[in-house]
């Protein structure tokens, strides 16, 4: 009788995920996880939400429109990251006609913004860190998830596209993060961040909100503070 047999490198250990046998470490190295581009990935995505980016797959590969100009902006930035006060300037300099707003803090002050900014509207880039780390990663907050009591709505949390995840099927995100306790309703000390495959505590250090001018006169405003 025949079977079907796999031989594998003795360092390596099967399991739910492919370790290294001795360490117990993940083995897979993903492309993308050595740079620092998740703060350019979510202005990339919110540049598409809101009209100035065609595409957000291709923008390395363009060489005309408003991909290459975007591409133009933002690769220096790639390995070494950016901070929300450089994202910032890179919404200013993008000539988008957008008002970037910036708030840094305690986990507390810079939740309280996030749900306050989208609550208005506005597309929010949020840095965090795990709470026993200091390696930062960015993800794009695009919507709420709470109670809904006759016409209050009590939000508790967000609903994240993170560049790091695989992106979101029949879902409207690929992460969330909860911020608010089930018993007293107030902001917690840390937050819960979940994906698929993970659920940490984390701190969340610092965000960006990118506001739409209400008129075509501080739109042009905007526009015209561009750092050329």
């Amino acid at each position: 009788m025949e079977f079907i047999v796999q031989k594998l490198h003795p360092a390596l250990r099967p399991d739910q995920r492919l370790e290294v046998a001795n360490t117990r470490k993940v083995l897979h190295s993903a492309q993308g996880q050595w740079d620092s581009g998740c703060t350019l990935h979510c202005l990339a995505m919110a540049g598409a939400l809101l009209g100035r980016l065609p595409d957000t797959r291709l923008v390395s590969w363009r060489r005309r429109g408003a991909g290459a100009a975007f591409w133009d902006r933002v690769w220096p930035f790639y390995l070494s990251g950016a901070t929300m006060d450089e994202l910032a300037e890179l919404v200013f300099e993008l000539g988008w006609g957008l008002r970037p707003k910036v708030v840094e803090g305690t986990h507390r002050k810079v939740v309280a913004f996030c749900e306050e900014q989208l609550q208005g509207g506005h597309l929010v880039i949020l840095s965090w860190r795990p709470a026993r780390s200091t390696h930062l990663h960015a993800v794009l907050a695009i919507g709420f998830e709470g109670r809904q009591s006759g016409r209050a709505f009590r939000p508790s949390t967000l609903l994240l596209l993170d560049p790091a995840e695989y992106e979101p099927w029949l879902a409207s995100s690929n992460a969330r993060l909860t911020y608010r306790t089930e018993t007293s309703g107030k902001y917690a000390m840390h937050g819960t961040y979940v994906t698929a495959y993970s659920r940490q505590s984390i701190v969340v250090t610092g965000a960006l909100s990118i506001q739409v001018p209400r008129d075509k006169r501080a739109a042009r405003k905007a526009t015209a503070a561009a750092v050329v």
